[in-house]
């Protein structure tokens, strides 16, 4: 069966935004956002963009974060720009956050298997998209912080007056210092006592940025066509990002792969065209691809650790999202290939632009049914707690402030 994967209004492409408006803002505009709240703006018209997005929020349009936000605050070696940013950050988006990748993208290829080899029988049932917290962003799991009493028990918060406010603001105040991570004079018990091992996430990205490096000098002794390059490099992703998820589905649904594609060695591209067809029909791995093929052939301009995040948080971002802010670049390698339109996506690819598009996802966000905030488990919305003085005046049995 083949499928038309340049069809963003048939049956073989997903709809896969949320029914509540999102924005998803790249880290240098909640830097910038974090600089204007300062009083340091870097540009006049950050002040505008600043006041239009707090608006946005307050009327419920989620400006969603994802792993690479908590990935790339992390190497800001200040913490105290760090704290100011996961502020911001926390105040706007209400630490609401994208799915994990590995359940979105699991959705994703199951809905391409069940239309590319009829396996599953049925359209597999997207995933909730949106969720707070960093576990929600790596793991996929709610991870709400309970209230325990000495015995370790779990605590009903509603036995005890006043308790249901401050868990809500002890999770907030927890999930903003995730985001900042620890200060300097942290992180010698977190290394003693809990293996705490930053370092560990550097190696993980040098393995990346040389697995990509790698294939310029690969490309220089065999080099491809545009459309040779994009069947390469989609072999290359599905293989070495998503080999592991992709055989195990394969596995789950007895799919036989060789029969499934009509692979025949004396016919090879029948089934080349199959797995390309395949491969076009999960949005983040064509994402990933397209951009790749555009960074793969400017062959003089050396791979960053940098372009490596954007495409993570694009891929995810751009089918998720309803308005993506990328930088400039990467907003001019998406308009080449269309991802916009497949998904319904808007591009801004210039900051000032960003608060024109609001207003009319704000009267979407109004009008739309569910959790404005993403923390209605906690109970009746009251602001974000964003430092510590707010929770200790809210805890149980505390006398009033003066």
């Amino acid at each position: 069966m083949m499928i038309d994967v340049n069809d963003s209004s048939g049956p073989s492409f997903p709809d896969l935004q949320p029914a509540r408006p999102c924005v998803y803002l790249d880290q240098w505009v909640w830097i910038r956002l974090a600089r204007a709240a300062n009083g340091k703006p870097r540009e006049a018209s950050d002040l505008r963009v600043l006041a239009a997005v707090r608006d946005a929020a307050a009327d419920g349009v989620a400006f969603p974060l994802s792993t690479t936000h908590h990935i790339e605050t992390t190497k800001i070696t200040s913490p105290r720009q760090r704290l100011d940013l996961a502020r911001t950050m926390a105040s706007i988006s209400h630490c609401r956050t994208l799915r994990s990748r590995k359940v979105l993208l699991r959705h994703q290829m199951l809905h391409a298997t069940h239309l590319s080899f009829g396996r599953p029988a049925f359209r597999p049932q997207p995933p909730e998209v949106l969720g707070t917290g960093v576990r929600w962003a790596f793991d996929g799991e709610p991870g709400h912080g309970v209230l325990r009493g000495p015995d370790g028990a779990v605590v009903d918060p509603a036995t005890v007056e006043g308790m249901p406010e401050f868990l809500r603001k002890a999770n907030q105040l927890t999930e903003v210092r995730m985001l900042a991570g620890p200060g300097d004079e942290e992180i010698g018990e977190l290394r003693d006592q809990y293996g705490y091992r930053p370092e560990a996430m550097d190696e993980v990205e040098a393995s990346r940025l040389e697995w990509e490096a790698s294939y310029v000098d690969i490309l220089a002794d065999h080099p491809a066509s545009k459309a040779e390059l994009r069947v390469r490099l989609q072999a290359r992703e599905l293989l070495h990002e998503h080999r592991a998820m992709f055989q195990a589905l394969i596995s789950e649904y007895r799919i036989n792969l060789n029969r499934e594609v009509g692979y025949d060695p004396a016919r090879p591209n029948k089934s080349r065209r199959r797995m390309v067809a395949f491969a076009d029909a999960v949005p983040s791995l064509r994402i990933a691809v397209d951009l790749k093929v555009e960074l793969f052939r400017n062959a003089s301009k050396p791979w960053t650790m940098n372009a490596i995040h954007d495409i993570d948080a694009l891929s995810m971002a751009v089918p998720y999202c309803h308005v993506v802010v990328p930088d400039r670049e990467m907003a001019s390698l998406l308009s080449r290939s269309r991802t916009a339109e497949r998904h319904r996506t808007q591009i801004i690819a210039a900051l000032p632009h960003l608060p024109d598009v609001l207003p009319d996802l704000a009267n979407q966000a109004r009008n739309a049914s569910g959790d404005r905030t993403g923390w209605d488990w906690a109970g009746p919305w009251d602001g974000y707690c964003l430092d510590w003085s707010d929770l200790v005046d809210s805890a149980p049995g505390r006398p009033p402030a003066a």
